[in-house]
This record gives C-alpha cells, sequence and structure tokens, in this order.
C-alpha cells in the first residue's frame, strides 16, 4: 500500500510523525478523494482527520481496509491544532514531519507554535516533494486505471470525427468531446479540452472559440479521461481536407520528435537525455525556432507531476513510472502540430497507453 512506502521512506526513527495536507497527497496514500482533511502518521498509528460533510466518505475510503484511524473533527469546539496536538502527545511524538509546499508560512508558524510549546515535539522539518517523488512510480493498479482513463480518450475521440464537417466550431466540437468522455465512464476531464482550428493551432493551451472549421485547416485536439482520480492526456492533429506540403512536412517532422525519443526510452534514462533525443530533430530543421520547449511530464492523479521532461531534467525514468511524449511545432498566424502519447515501461518493457492512430488522417 501506498502508506507503507511513506512510511519507510519518512519514519525511519522512533518517536516520529509526518503531517499531510495536500488533497491529491491525501488521496494518493488513503484513497480517500474528499476534502477538508489532514492526515497525521505516527509511528504507532495513522489518523485521517475530517469533518461532518466528509465523515462517511472518509470511512469508506480510507478506514479499516487502508488501516486509518478516520476521526471527525467537531469544527465549533475544537481547531485542527488542538487535535493534532492531542495526538501527537498520545503518541509521544518528538519529531513531526510536515509538507511545507502544501501550508502556508503564517499557518505553520501558529500551528508549529502550539505544537512545540504544548507537545514533546522538539523539532518540525519540513518535507518538499516527498510524497511527489513517491507518485512516480505507479503500481500495476495504478497503471491500469490510466489505461483505463486512456480507452476512454481513444474511443471518444474515435466517437466524434464523423462529426468533423465544414462550419462546425471549435466548442461546438469540444464540447461533443466532452460529453462522449462523459458518457463512456469519465468522471471529469482531466483539464480543459484545448480544441483548435487552422491558425488557432498555435496556441499550445489555447481555448476553444466559435472559430469555424474550414478546408485545409489543421485542428489540434489535447484532452483526457479520468478514472479513480487518475487521468490520461493525449494530443492529436488532424487536417480538414487536403494537406499541403508544409504541413505533411511539418508533421513529419513532429511524429519523428516524438519517435526518437521513444526510442530512446528506458529504464535509467534521464528526463533531460529524452528531450534532447526529441530535440536533435526538431532544432536540426527549418522551424526551429518554433519548437516548444518541452517534451513532456509525469500523469497520474494530477495531469503534470514529476519528471517534467526538458533539457534540466536529471531524473531517471524508472520501471512503472507513466510519462507524455508531446513535442510539437507552433507557428503564430500558420498553426500547429503537436503529437502526444501516454507511456510507461513496465517489466516487459516500453507500452504506449494511448492507443488512437498517430498516422496523418486527411478528415
Amino acid at each position: 500500500m501506498n502508506i507503507n512506502k511513506l512510511r519507510q521512506q519518512v519514519l525511519t526513527q522512533a518517536h516520529s510523525a509526518v503531517l499531510i495536507f495536500s488533497d491529491i497527497n491525501i488521496r494518493y496514500v488513503s484513497n480517500f478523494s474528499g476534502h477538508a482533511a489532514t492526515i497525521l502518521i505516527t509511528d504507532k498509528a495513522n489518523y485521517l482527520i475530517t469533518d461532518y460533510r466528509y465523515f462517511e466518505q472518509a470511512k469508506e475510503q480510507a478506514g479499516h481496509p487502508q488501516h486509518f484511524h478516520v476521526i471527525c473533527r467537531d469544527r465549533a469546539n475544537q481547531s485542527l491544532t488542538a487535535l493534532i496536538v492531542e495526538l501527537l502527545k498520545q503518541d509521544n511524538c518528538q519529531t513531526l514531519f510536515f509538507e511545507s509546499e502544501h501550508i502556508n508560512v503564517a499557518q505553520w508558524q501558529a500551528m508549529a507554535a502550539e505544537i512545540t510549546q504544548q507537545t514533546q515535539v522538539t523539532q518540525t522539518i519540513a518535507l518538499r516533494g516527498t510524497v511527489e517523488k513517491l507518485r512516480m512510480i505507479k503500481t500495476a493498479a495504478e497503471i491500469a486505471t490510466i489505461k483505463q482513463a486512456a480507452a476512454i480518450g481513444d474511443q471518444a475521440l474515435a466517437n466524434i470525427l464523423p462529426l468533423v464537417k465544414a462550419g462546425i466550431s471549435e466548442r461546438e466540437l469540444a464540447i461533443e468531446l466532452d460529453y462522449q468522455m462523459a458518457k463512456l465512464g469519465s468522471e471529469e476531464l482531466s483539464f480543459a479540452t484545448i480544441l483548435l482550428f487552422g491558425e488557432r493551432s498555435a496556441l499550445p493551451h489555447g481555448i476553444p472559440s466559435n472559430r469555424k472549421l474550414k478546408q485545409g485547416d489543421l485542428i489540434l485536439i489535447d484532452f483526457g479521461a479520468v478514472v479513480n482520480g487518475y487521468r490520461s492526456d493525449m494530443t492529436r492533429t488532424f487536417i480538414f481536407g487536403q494537406a499541403s506540403d508544409k504541413q505533411r512536412h511539418i508533421y513529419q517532422l513532429v511524429q519523428e520528435a516524438q519517435q526518437a525519443a521513444i526510442n530512446k526510452l528506458t529504464v535509467g534514462v534521464s528526463g533531460q537525455a529524452l528531450y534532447q533525443q526529441s530535440a536533435n530533430v526538431l532544432l536540426n530543421s527549418d522551424y526551429k525556432e518554433y519548437a516548444g520547449e518541452g517534451l513532456g511530464h509525469g500523469v497520474g492523479l494530477q495531469l503534470h507531476e514529476q519528471p517534467f521532461l526538458g533539457p534540466d531534467c536529471q531524473t531517471t525514468i524508472e520501471q512503472g513510472c507513466v510519462i507524455t511524449i508531446e513535442p510539437g511545432i507552433y507557428i503564430p498566424g500558420w498553426g500547429g502540430v503537436r503529437i502526444e502519447d501516454d507511456v510507461v515501461l513496465t517489466a516487459q518493457g516500453l507500452e504506449i497507453i494511448t492507443q488512437a492512430p498517430k498516422a496523418l488522417q486527411e478528415l
């Protein structure tokens, strides 16, 4: 279980404890998907603190099978800090780790003052990115869930392609794609769908508008589904009508850049090395000034997770790491091409999770 990974990583000494504030990290270690929660893990027990709004949900998701004591705090009569103090004293905690990136300075200073004054805690130690690093390596169950989300995306995209006709707007087609994902079982959008036509496809994160489709347009679609909190992320680029020589050439460049990175993907390779493989294709082309700056990112409970693949990424890719590979060329006033897949390294080797066809399609 993920809670055991955290315990082994952080609670290596007696009389220690860790506070988790991030909703995403709370979900990762406990399976609780609600809000208004704090987790305290001591060397004696695991506590999930919430209130009446989420108490029943927390018991169902994080109770006995996940080995958490779920506590319903009476917000009117007991502060969060007072309850934490009570638990720290009960478990004789002397060292307290806390997620410094997920609580503001003023809140922590006030909380820490009470804790050090009223408990045996003699030192507080900031944790920075500890749970996020654990989240990089997915279990088989996590990978299976991401595959389910990706399969929804694959099918939803296939379902809307027959609707691609002259005069349809970006917004109309995006709404239909979102509907198809929901209909197929996505619990929410992985992120706001990016669906852009023609010259607007040069906006890497553009918002769908009322721009209508016309012959010769590039169509860039970047979207994802969500299953049990885990996200997919895929981009495909199409041509409406017959592709021009320039469109074909740029599409081929981006496809070659993506494949170059995929071919390099092995256990132990750095994010920088993957980026460089892709960059070698794009930065040696006539369109080098229009190449996107990064290559991809981890994906899981959040859309953007560690590692972040780019020229400065020294993080190595390990078995179980799910990442996106998404090179692109974006030419203002003309358009853009991006091809993106979710990939994972397993014991059997590289697996491409997103399955929608990547060959250039003229719709």
